[in-house]
């Protein structure tokens, strides 16, 4: 199928609050509550047709700039200005595949974020909200899901336009043959969160769900950790011995990874942490079971210059990059810099993460073997839209597990209106599960069934309402401040 031509015509911005059942810490500050913002585009096709998609994602303050002069009230404003921006450019775009619009608006997106004081990142997530609204609206016309419009190319994917090494085929060649149906869940690990039934606070919720790391480890099952470390050693020392302890008492193998989160302002720093682990024996099988390391230094230095070689040995792990991933060359910078992996986040582009994956191949295929790759990380993101647009993204890459964090932080589904939690419930049943009366995501073993994630557009069955939710001209950020 040829890639058709569009324009987007008309969209709208709504804001949801989402409150925490657990405080948890966000980059550099501890969130109790947050918006969502669900974004609504209408497209006109060339024979005049018309459809609608749309995009959400958690309007994260404290993690697109963690700028300290900047309030997390100035990090949304500055995140919901990106999008009015990016919904401005696209409407002045005119006709063309959607690829094409991506393409074409990104530098301009970019350009004006960075005027008002923003920066690239949260440039890339304006026009990645922009992206999807229009991929969804596309696969809803067509009746083609996400994976059949990236198989079929009726996207109009060029990835030789950014990258002129990568081919469309690179990108076909390095995806499974079939989307993923279960992809494994990996379980946050936060700065605050308890790690046993000794660490619980006397105002835990008593909803149903695991609060303690100990108790995921015996409910959910999970397979896979992603431990926060925050950068003052004894602190992390202590935090990671109780890890493993409630790691190492379940008797059975689970794989880690350590996000840094940007703690660090030189390499030689984390070295030092990992000097510590490497010479306290309690941690020996725990540093054993880590397989890479996302983003240890503060994005203002990590692609400034080549890593430390001698650093890079001293930590055996391959390195990562999430928060410098600004823009929408930055994985191919990273490789240049001496990094091995880039975070996939729907919210830093989708095209950007296929175009990834197709340089990954290609660079694993010149060096002879699986040295380059993606993870898959979180932005809170929670069910319905942002969650499953990102999971449908997930399987297409292929990539076997993914951080998933809202299911801890947040309780269930109860974040969303009655009705469509129902929905949530009715149409994608091995994905969500009833808890009570808001329903939950059902994970069983540690795994998630993503199949019903194969719909018409990006994952999602049923649009949310964008009448129960506050426009965007009207919400504030005092509205966070008292909790229902």
């Amino acid at each position: 199928m040829s890639a058709p031509k569009l324009r987007v015509i008309n969209s709208r911005v709504v804001v949801r609050n989402a409150f925490t059942r657990l405080p948890f810490r966000f980059g550099v500050v501890t969130m109790e509550a947050a918006p969502v913002g669900i974004l609504q585009v209408e497209v006109e096709f060339e024979n005049g047709a018309r459809a609608a998609g749309v995009a959400s994602d958690f309007l994260a303050y404290k993690w697109f700039d963690k700028s300290p002069e900047k309030t997390p009230a100035d990090n949304v404003a500055d995140l919901l200005q990106a999008m009015r921006d990016a919904r401005a450019v696209y409407a002045g775009a005119g006709y063309g595949t959607p690829y094409d619009l991506w393409f074409s608006t990104r530098e301009e997106i970019e350009a004006k974020s960075l005027a008002r004081g923003f920066n690239r990142l949260g440039a890339s997530f304006a026009s990645s909200m922009m992206e999807r609204a229009v991929m969804d609206a596309v696969g809803r016309r067509t009746g083609q899901t996400f994976d059949q419009m990236v198989r079929e190319n009726s996207l109009g994917i060029d990835p030789a336009a950014l990258l002129p090494e990568v081919s469309y085929n690179d990108v076909l060649g390095a995806l499974p043959k079939q989307p993923l149906e279960q992809i494994a869940l990996r379980h946050t690990v936060g700065l605050v969160d308890p790690i046993s039934a000794a660490d619980k606070e006397a105002d835990v919720p008593n909803d149903g769900f695991p609060v303690t790391l100990e108790e995921y480890l015996a409910v959910d099952k999970v397979d896979y950790l992603k431990v926060k470390v925050g950068g003052q050693i004894e602190e992390d020392i202590d935090r990671l011995s109780q890890i493993a302890a409630v790691v190492s008492a379940t008797g059975r193998p689970i794989e880690m990874t350590f996000d840094g989160n940007e703690q660090y302002k030189n390499l030689e720093d984390f070295v030092a942490l990992v000097d510590r682990i490497k010479s306290t024996p309690a941690l020996k099988d725990l540093w054993d079971s880590v397989l890479f390391i996302e983003q240890p230094l503060h994005r203002d230095v990590a692609m400034a210059s080549a890593l430390p070689m001698d650093a890079m040995a001293a930590i055996g792990k391959p390195l990562l990059i999430d928060e410098a991933d600004g823009w929408a060359e930055a994985f191919f910078d990273a490789i240049a810099l001496g990094y091995d992996g880039v975070s996939h986040k729907n919210c830093k582009g989708v095209y950007r993460s296929l175009i990834n994956t197709g340089l990954a191949a290609v660079r694993n295929k010149a060096v002879g073997r699986q040295q380059y790759f993606l993870s898959a990380e979180d932005l809170t993101n929670l069910a319905v839209v942002p969650l499953q647009a990102d999971l449908a993204v997930v399987a297409t890459l292929g990539i076997p597990h993914v951080e998933r964090n809202g299911h801890h932080y947040f309780a269930g589904l109860s974040h969303l209106p009655a009705a469509e939690r129902e929905a949530a419930l009715d149409h994608h049943a091995g994905l969500y599960v009833s808890h009570e009366d808001i329903g939950a995501l059902w994970i069983k073993d540690g795994i998630l069934d993503v199949r019903s994630l194969q719909v018409p557009g990006l994952g999602v069955r049923d649009h949310p309402d964008l009448d129960d939710g506050i426009p965007e001209e009207d919400w504030s950020f005092t509205m966070l401040e008292t909790k229902p």
